[in-house]
């Protein structure tokens, strides 16, 4: 046995001769369960089949100097220890032995146990950087949900937990008792890793795995340490030692909100996004809505700016004049380009702004929604089978958004499809638009799974994918809008998708919503809350505003969703009946209104380009929403409170989202403030009551 000691306390204990991990040991408390491979590699031929090599399956040759050699028919593999101050450093160098291609490498997992602790029995919880962020506390329940763990593959889906796609920074964590231990890959290269866990065994696997951006019959040379720390606190704490990396290995380009320049004036001016389609209910439905001709929505939006005191951008769906969520054409508008230019031309007279909804990367043969939208024979005459996604047996599939479309996942790396969505990309950017959600479908801002040879890059996932991506968002004029995807940008385009659709709720199918996003970039970037489509809780009085309360202290913009000319829903495609489940405006808009005013006063400083911190803790009662399942509660405080700094100071926010009243305690007195122009202020304050639908701050 090898005992690997670092930190204070922390020791890895490896078997290096059977190859496994044997325990992870702080302060005498065990945090693996079970023995684990210390490295596995996946080996993919050119027709997709694949099979794993592990460590377990390997001879050790040799080890000295902190190098474990191991060797088998398929492989050698050195695997790299380095001790460093309060962590442990591996990587990992492979020799192919093959003429097929080395996929991924996984590198020293663990093993929990097989229950969290909100179930019977179980103990311990998962920072999961998935979608915005959330703790996972009930494996049996994020495997009862659609969000299930599933083995990445190809046909790609939108909901795989790989970076930089729904996984938007590359580390995971596990806290038990207090006790964290953190696993991260450190890499400033930014390729392509699934970050996961999933039952194994007696219990819950925890694992990186980076792709190697191998050719056939390549071997691989890690570039970057995967880092073992352990920690003690809650999940912040793992976001800190993130941080710590991050903030000296920026992605290109990126700079913080304060000191960038190319971004439009008014996103600091904290717009309230108003997503609505132009025609129909829902994604697949096309019937009147009452929101066509595109004016009919203007006095909608005028009473929305009048009574939220706020700039308004209109955020259209549906809107295509081709067919409904239909790419890669989406251009003329529906109406034609004379009647949409007119409604830009009056929304920006009334000092409001304009966003187009798309659908990403995709290529719509058939649509399912309006069934004369055939591009059947325009594909075959620009030779576009040779430029989509394929498996490496050559077969081309898309299961994305089936319900509207029939098509392909289309490849950056093809110069056709570069040209064309370039060309169509800038077909919008017309000089009246002000923000385009281009990637819609394309989580996190990334492309699909690609295994061709056709293309020019690396047969098999890798970097490739969000170089190429790039690529192409740098290469179109945008005319003073800026892109923003589906989610939230992940790190390689934070710089060029500064405004995204975070839609945040989509948790609730994995674990407990928290701003694990936010926490790490929200100094970089501002997102807005999305349409809140999956929006999984019931539809109560407190629904809604409890959503306006959590993207408020997580520092996004506020979204409204319009459902017709007098129906504002609780998120897209719940246009339901009877009426009473739609949301109450004379309770949200005013709601909105205090939010924005704290975002737009001087505590813009904090909420616009402030660095999120943790809070301090404060005592409150809690409120329990019944989720979609209907059998399922969420448990919440009822005041929800997050903290951000700016330079020296640092403020933290309370906002009670309630129709009734909330009484707060704090661990020490405080000073309270009750308006964005912290005018209205409570002295040496421990406890008090919050108002109902208002937000109050101290200073720490």
């Amino acid at each position: 046995m090898e005992q690997f000691i670092f930190a204070k306390d922390s020791v890895l204990i490896v078997d290096l001769k059977k190859g496994e991990i044997v325990d992870l040991i702080h302060k005498n408390q065990s945090l693996n369960e079970q023995k684990t491979a210390l490295f596995a590699v996946k080996i993919r031929d050119r027709k997709g089949e694949s099979f794993l090599v592990s460590s377990t399956r390997c001879n050790l040759v040799s080890y000295s100097s902190n190098v474990a050699r191991y060797s088998c028919d398929y492989l050698d593999v050195d695997v790299i220890f380095s001790q460093v101050e309060n962590g442990l450093n591996l990587r990992v160098n492979v020799k192919n032995k093959t003429d097929n291609l080395l996929e991924w490498v996984e590198l020293a997992p663990i093993i929990v146990h097989n229950k969290l602790k909100d179930e019977f029995g179980g103990k311990g919880e998962i920072v999961y950087p998935y979608n915005e962020g959330c703790i996972v506390s009930n494996m049996a329940y994020r495997e009862s949900m659609p969000f299930k763990y599933i083995e990445p593959d190809y046909p790609s889906k939108n909901t795989f937990s790989i970076f930089p796609n729904m996984i938007f920074a590359q580390f995971i964590s596990y806290i038990a008792d207090g006790v964290g231990v953190y696993m991260g890959m450190h890499d400033g290269e930014r390729t392509t890793k699934h970050i996961d866990f999933c039952y194994c065994g007696g219990g819950i696997k925890i694992f990186l795995r980076t792709y190697c951006n191998a050719r056939y019959g390549q071997d691989y040379s890690m570039p970057f340490d995967f880092v073992l720390k352990t920690f003690e606190g809650e999940w912040q704490k793992a976001c800190d030692i993130y941080y710590g990396w991050f903030k000296t290995n920026l992605p290109k380009n990126l700079k913080k909100i304060d000191e960038n320049d190319s971004l439009p004036e008014w996103y600091g001016n904290s717009p309230v996004v108003v997503a609505y389609p132009v025609r129909g209910k829902n994604d697949t439905d096309m019937s009147e809505n009452g929101l066509y001709p595109y004016k009919n929505a203007l006095p909608i939006l005028e009473d929305i700016a009048e009574k939220t005191k706020s700039k308004v951008m209109a955020l259209l769906m549906h809107w295509e004049g081709a067919a409904p969520w239909a790419p890669p054409y989406y251009w003329p508008p529906y109406g034609g380009e004379s009647e949409f230019n007119d409604f830009a031309d009056e929304l920006h007279e009334r000092q409001m702004l304009l966003g187009l909804y798309c659908s990403g990367m995709g290529w719509t043969q058939k649509s399912k929604i309006d069934l004369s939208y055939d591009k059947t024979a325009e594909f075959d005459k620009l030779g576009l089978i040779d430029s989509v996604c394929e498996n490496s047996d050559g077969n081309a599939k898309s299961i994305i958004c089936t319900s509207q479309r029939d098509g392909f996942d289309l490849c950056p790396s093809s110069r056709k499809v570069k040209n064309i969505l370039k060309e169509e990309y800038e077909k919008l950017c017309n000089g009246k638009v002000d923000y385009v959600q281009a990637l819609d479908q394309n989580h996190g801002g990334s492309s699909y799974f690609c295994y061709s040879d056709k293309h020019g890059h690396v047969p098999a996932p890798g970097k490739w994918q969000h170089e190429e991506v790039n690529s192409i968002l740098s290469s179109i004029d945008k005319k003073g809008a800026i892109f923003g995807c589906e989610s939230s940008a992940t790190e390689p385009f934070l710089a060029q998708l500064p405004f995204s659709d975070n839609r945040y709720e989509l948790n609730y199918y994995v674990g407990k919503p928290v701003p694990i996003y936010a926490y790490l970039y929200h100094e970089f970037v501002n997102n807005f809350m999305g349409n809140q489509i999956c929006a999984m809780l019931e539809k109560t009085d407190n629904n809604f505003t409890y959503k306006l309360a959590y993207s408020f202290i997580a520092g996004d913009m506020l979204t409204l969703v319009l459902g017709g000319k007098d129906k504002m829903l609780h998120a897209w495609c719940d246009y339901v009946e009877p009426l009473e489940k739609t949301v109450d405006k004379d309770v949200v808009l005013p709601f909105v209104k205090t939010l924005n005013e704290w975002r737009n006063g001087k505590t813009k400083k904090f909420l616009h380009y402030g660095k999120m911190v943790e809070p301090r803790k404060i005592k409150c009662s809690k409120e329990r929403f019944l989720l979609e399942d209907g059998k399922t509660y969420l448990v919440e405080d009822s005041l929800l409170t997050q903290a951000y700094a700016c330079g020296e100071e640092k403020a933290q926010f309370i906002v009670n989202y309630n129709l009734n009243p909330v009484d707060v305690e704090f661990d020490e007195n405080f000073d309270v403030y009750f308006d964005s122009n912290l005018k209205t202020v409570k002295k040496d304050c421990k406890k008090l009551t919050v108002d109902p639908l208002s937000a109050i701050m101290i200073k720490i």
